[in-house]
C-alpha cells in the first residue's frame, strides 16, 4: 500500500518543522525578535503598567480600540529603531525607540508618551525638563497633545523615580483622557500584534493580582 504520510507531520521526528524552520506571520516573527531584546522584560513591565493606568477594559478593547505593534517600520535614521508602538484610535500614544552608538555599539532607550493638554498650564508651562523627562506641546494632524520623552535607559539603569514635573495623578489623568477620546472614535486598526498584546495584558493582570495580594497581606 502506498504511503499516506502527511508531509506536515513526517514519520521521522528529525524532519519535523520547528519554530525556526517554519513560517510565521510578520507580526508574530517581530514579536519573537522583540522578546529577545535585553530590555524586553523591563519594557513589558512599564508598558503593562501604562495599560493598567490609562486604558479602559484593555483585554476587550485591544485591536478594536487600541493596538500595539512590535518593531514597526518607520523612516528613522539607521541608528534609530522603533521597538514598540502602542496606538489608541488612530494616534500613537506610546512608543519606545532604541538609539545605537556606532562607536561602541551601546544603546539608549527612550519612551515617548502623548497625553491630553492640561487647561491649567499655559503654552510656556508645557515645556518641562527634569533629569530623565522632557515635555513639550506636540501637534498631530488630528489632535494637539502634550508629548513626553522619557530616558528609559537611565530609569532602568539607575532605578530612579520619574519626575514628570507635574503630579503623577495629573499625568495619568491626562494620558487616560487622550486615550479614551481616541478610543471612542474607534477607527479601523490595521497593524496589531495579537501575541504582543496578549503578553502585555497578561503582565498587566499579574501586576494587578500582585498588588491585590500585597494589599491583602498588609490588611491581614
Amino acid at each position: 500500500m502506498a504511503s499516506t504520510s502527511n508531509p506536515a507531520f513526517p514519520s521521522d521526528r528529525a524532519q519535523r518543522t520547528t519554530l525556526l524552520t517554519g513560517s510565521a506571520p510578520k507580526d508574530r516573527a517581530n514579536f519573537w525578535t522583540l522578546s529577545e531584546h535585553i530590555a524586553y522584560t523591563d519594557i513589558r513591565s512599564i508598558v503593562a503598567d501604562y495599560i493598567n493606568t490609562t486604558i479602559s477594559d484593555p483585554a476587550n478593547t485591544q485591536r478594536h480600540h487600541w493596538a500595539v505593534e512590535a518593531l514597526p517600520s518607520t523612516d528613522a535614521p539607521p541608528n534609530e529603531r522603533r521597538l514598540l508602538t502602542l496606538t489608541c484610535g488612530a494616534l500613537e500614544t506610546l512608543f519606545v525607540t532604541e538609539f545605537t552608538n556606532d562607536e561602541d555599539d551601546s544603546i539608549e532607550l527612550e519612551m515617548t508618551v502623548n497625553t491630553a493638554l492640561s487647561e491649567d498650564y499655559s503654552g510656556s508651562q508645557l515645556d518641562i525638563a527634569t533629569d530623565v523627562v522632557t515635555a513639550a506641546k506636540g501637534i498631530y494632524a488630528s489632535h494637539d497633545v502634550w508629548s513626553w520623552r522619557i530616558d528609559l535607559g537611565a530609569l532602568l539603569t539607575d532605578d530612579s523615580e520619574v519626575d514628570f514635573g507635574i503630579g503623577d495623578d495629573l499625568f495619568d489623568d491626562l494620558a487616560y483622557s487622550l486615550n479614551s477620546t481616541l478610543m471612542a472614535e474607534r477607527p479601523d486598526v490595521a497593524d496589531h500584534s495579537e501575541d504582543l498584546a496578549s503578553d502585555l495584558v497578561a503582565e498587566a493582570y499579574r501586576q494587578l493580582r500582585d498588588s491585590e495580594l500585597d494589599d491583602s497581606e498588609q490588611k491581614g
